[in-house]
Order: C-alpha cells, then structure tokens, then sequence
C-alpha cells in the first residue's frame, strides 16, 4: 500500500518556474504606479504568500493603492508573464508516475485559479491533475493557504488525512499543511530554504522532483 494517496501541490516555485514572469510582471507594476523599481533579487519574496500581503508587508503600499498595484501586475502577467515558465527538472516524470500508481494529485495554490488554468495549458499538463484550487481575482486579500487545502482535499475525496501530503516550497505552505492536519515536504529547487523548512517543521525536504517518489510509494517499493 502506498504512503501517501494523495499529493497536494503549491504551484509557483514548486510545480512551475513561474519566477520570471511574476517577476517582471511585479517591476512593471512598481514602474506603473510612478515608483522606484526593485531589483528581481530582491521581489522574489513576493512568490508564495497572497500577492495583496507582499505588496502592503514587504513594500508598504497603502491598502487604498493596492488594488491598482495588483491591476497594473496582472495587466502584464496575463499578456506575457504568463508564457514565462517552465516545468521544474523532474516534474512532468514524476507527475506521470504518480498517476500511473493510482495517486490523486491536487494544486492548493494563492494564484488565481484562472491563471493556473492558464499556464497549465500553456504547459500542455492540465490533464495531471485531478483537482485545482486556488483565488478568484478578487479574493487576493483574505487567501488562506489551510482554507486552499481543505478545498483541494474535498475535491480530491480525501478523507484520511495521514494519506495526505501537501508539496511546496515557502513556510506558507508547510504551515497551511499544518493547518490541515497533513504531512508537509518542502521542495529546495524553489524560493525556500531548508531552514525556513525546518523552522516550519516540514515532514519531509528534498532537493529534487525525483525525490518525491519514494516518500510517497515508500510502502511499494
């Protein structure tokens, strides 16, 4: 029998190198709203919480210029940031084999669920997954990431949750894994690190998609 029966995933940063275009979408913003541009280095931060939290924590925009901040971004994301991705090394193999062994796979996600729809059709791996949650467009600022689970396990069937794991690469995500009550594997090949993993007592950390395969089948191999 296998470990996990069904494997939630974070999105960005942990399925998809959607670093880019999130990225530069961000710059055009802050260069839109008539303010100083942020080197790339130091806007990846923005990659895993609620993007209206980044804009008013990290940089202090007033909650009243948020919402033109988020229109100005995703006025670029959708025309072009959106085709700015890849599929992290592994991933598509491990996605395949997953399915092939009988395991649900879910996305609980802080994006907006139609911008997921849209890189994964870009990306030709919409047809992966069995369940996809994540924000509408006007829901940037109340995204609970434990609310995002709970909604991909209900659409999963999950019941059992030690049968769980929950997949992502920021503290956000081991924490809403927490939240849920599921196991938790930090993924180092995107924007955490293994002490933000550790601090937030993740289950599991791996270094590579290839890695994920036996936690999950560790009880078949």
């Amino acid at each position: 029998m296998k470990k996990y029966d069904f494997v939630i995933f974070d999105f960005d940063g942990t399925v998809v190198d959607t670093g880019e275009g999130i990225l530069k979408s961000l710059q055009f913003a802050f260069c839109d709203q008539g303010d100083p541009v942020p080197d790339l280095s130091d806007l990846k931060k923005f990659i895993g919480p609620p993007i209206y939290y980044s804009f008013t924590h990290f940089y202090g925009v007033p909650e009243n210029r948020v919402d033109a901040y988020i229109k100005s971004y995703r006025a670029r994301y959708r025309k072009t940031g959106v085709f700015e991705c890849a599929l992290y090394p592994g991933m598509l193999e491990l996605l395949r084999t997953l399915r092939v062994h009988g395991v649900k796979l879910g996305i609980a996600s802080s994006k907006p669920q139609s911008l997921i729809y849209d890189v994964m059709g870009y990306l030709g791996i919409t047809d992966l997954f069995d369940a996809v949650t994540g924000t509408a467009f006007d829901d940037s600022r109340h995204a609970s990431k434990t609310d995002l689970i709970e909604s991909s396990m209900e659409k999963l069937g999950a019941a059992d949750r030690r049968r769980v794991l929950m997949v992502g690469d920021r503290l956000y995500d081991l924490d809403g894994a927490a939240g849920a009550g599921v196991d938790s594997c930090g993924v180092l090949f995107g924007y955490g690190s293994e002490e933000e993993f550790r601090a937030h007592n993740a289950t599991y950390i791996i270094a590579a998609a290839k890695e994920l395969l036996p936690l999950v089948l560790r009880d078949e191999q």
